[in-house]
């Protein structure tokens, strides 16, 4: 009898003991396997939210070409179709040269201007240990008009042509049908319409994303000027923009009401004189295709 305790004794051990140790690998495995910390993707479908820049940026390899466009004053009537006689645009070509660290070249059609640009995207929102709460970018560009000025004896100087912009982005991602990005804005402007008229320009912008099917979202954006009341000129008014995001595989198209005709930051921030009180409203569009320059490897 003590024999055969023994033996199913042995026989239990020799079955418990592996599996134990197979547990124990595989416990190890998965801590080495996961990862420390989870980035959140997706924050924004775009690298707009509407006419701001979001904290999205191209991956490494990745090109977009992004058009915007804005329609006249949809109150202008029958005569000029509703504003779609008048347009501007804006094209540019956006490449991830890292994951983090995005450059861009574009032309717009108000000023005639073009627009360089370089983003970089240091701090990515995440879940797990070292949980990062926030997304953050910063967005720096510089602009330059080309357009002829009223008076042709004028002679201006290259440099008194540029603006400047910089702005942090910060975004979070609360669910997975809510982002909301709060975005501090300066705007340097090296000529001015007057000398009363500040150089300086500062704002605060806040937009959001509420997703509401798998490929389509509402999107809000509004910005507040500090001091808005010393530009001279006509008034100017705030910047709000509400469109719909609708996502196409590699494209995002994204349509909405706006009161700025403007699409560069040193535009709409500082120079929208139209008034949503006053009904005094642009149809426009962005729309981007993302295309792989150089694939990662694998």
């Amino acid at each position: 009898m003590r024999k055969l305790r023994l033996l199913i004794v042995i026989a239990i051990g020799l079955i418990v003991l592996p599996l134990q140790a197979q547990n124990d690998l595989l416990e190890m495995l998965d801590q080495e396997i996961k990862p420390v910390r989870v980035p959140v993707d997706a924050t924004f479908k775009s690298t707009r939210v509407i006419n701001c820049h979001s904290i999205e940026r191209m991956q490494a390899g990745n090109l977009e070409f992004h058009v915007s466009h804005r329609f006249g004053l949809i109150n202008s009537g029958f005569k000029k179709f509703y504003g779609l006689d008048e347009s501007s645009s804006y094209v540019s070509l956006e490449y991830g040269v890292t994951n983090w660290l995005e450059v861009g070249l574009g032309r717009a059609t108000v000023d005639e201007s073009f627009n360089g640009f370089v983003k970089l995207s240091p701090i990515r929102q995440s879940k797990g240990k070292w949980a990062m709460p926030v997304s953050a970018s910063l967005y720096l560009a510089t602009m330059t008009t080309t357009k002829d000025y009223p008076d042709p004896t004028w002679v201006v100087d290259a440099i008194h042509r540029r603006s400047f912009v910089a702005q942090l982005l910060v975004a979070r991602k609360f669910a997975p049908w809510l982002s909301l990005q709060v975005s501090p804005t300066f705007v340097h402007r090296n000529m001015v319409a007057t000398s009363q008229d500040p150089n300086r320009i500062f704002a605060l912008g806040l937009g959001g994303r509420v997703k509401f099917t798998r490929r389509t979202a509402l999107s809000v954006e509004y910005f507040w000027l500090k001091d808005r009341s010393l530009l001279t000129g006509p008034p100017r008014y705030n910047p709000l923009s509400i469109g719909l995001d609708i996502e196409t595989g590699s494209h995002v198209f994204q349509i909405f009401v706006t009161n700025s005709f403007n699409i560069l930051e040193h535009g709409f921030i500082g120079e929208t004189t139209r008034s949503w009180r006053k009904k005094e409203l642009h149809i426009g569009f962005n729309i981007s295709r993302v295309f792989t320059v150089i694939k990662k490897k694998t």
